[in-house]
Parts: structure tokens; sequence; C-alpha cells
């Protein structure tokens, strides 16, 4: 069953859900890293991915090294690694089950991944900032 952008902005982004985050930093100059603090300050369960970093702690959470690494499902997989750099965690995102909406930051777009992900009943985002959509659409306490 496909959802609509509306669909997953109610259930998963107005509505705090589990989040992997491929590319995260526990550099506070990082736009990744200012968004993590947003979505973790709003209740989301966030899960930083980065083989740089794995092991060590990002925002208080275990960083780890890939997608395949992931110990449960998750809703949403937010990546913001250039296209040039995604082919691995794409590939390893073929294997998650159940199959998590994957989102695509601005300047993370990649459009045959999108459409390879698409084609493998994946739900996608792509090109617009999670923490933007949930400030401009989510209504607050």
């Amino acid at each position: 069953m496909a959802l609509s952008f509306n669909d997953i902005r109610e259930r998963f982004v107005c509505t705090p859900s589990t989040v992997a985050v491929v590319g995260a930093s526990p550099k506070r100059e990082r736009p990744v890293y200012g968004v993590m603090g947003y979505l973790q300050g709003q209740g989301f369960r966030l899960i930083p991915v980065n083989p740089a970093y794995a092991g060590q702690e990002i925002l208080g959470e275990r960083c780890l090294g890939g997608p395949e690494d992931l110990k449960g499902p998750v809703d949403i997989v937010a990546l913001f690694i250039d296209a040039r750099h995604q082919e691995e965690a794409l590939a390893a995102l073929m294997a998650l089950a159940p199959r998590p909406i994957v989102w695509f930051q601005p300047g993370a777009e990649n459009g045959d991944g999108e459409r390879r992900l698409r084609a493998e009943g994946f739900e996608v985002v792509s090109g617009l900032c999670l923490m933007q959509v949930h400030r401009s659409s989510c209504r607050r306490g």
C-alpha cells in the first residue's frame, strides 16, 4: 500500500518515530548534528549510522557502522550522504524488513537510487528536510 506524503508526514514526522540517520556526525557544525538534536528534542528515537564513528556516541546514542547493523525495525532512514557515496547504504537497505521510508535530505537526492528503492517497495521522500517539514507542518504542544 503506497503512502501519500501527507500520510508519511502525519504518521512518521508529526508523530515522533524511529529514525536511522545515515551520515550522522558528532561535529556540531554539521547540519546533520543540528537536525538530529532538533528531532531528538521533539521525541524522536534516533539511531546514528556512520562507519567513521561506529561504536562512538552521538547525542547519547551509539553509532552503528551501516544500515546492515540495525537491530530492529525503523520507521525512517534519513540519508545525509552525497549520492556518490550511497551505494553501500542503498544495498544494505534492500535487505531490511519491514521496509522503512527512505528520506533523501537536501543534497542527498539520487534519482537512480530513488527509482530502485521504489521498485523494491520502499516509500521515498526526496529533497525535503525532515526537520523543516516537522517545524512547518506539525502542531506543537
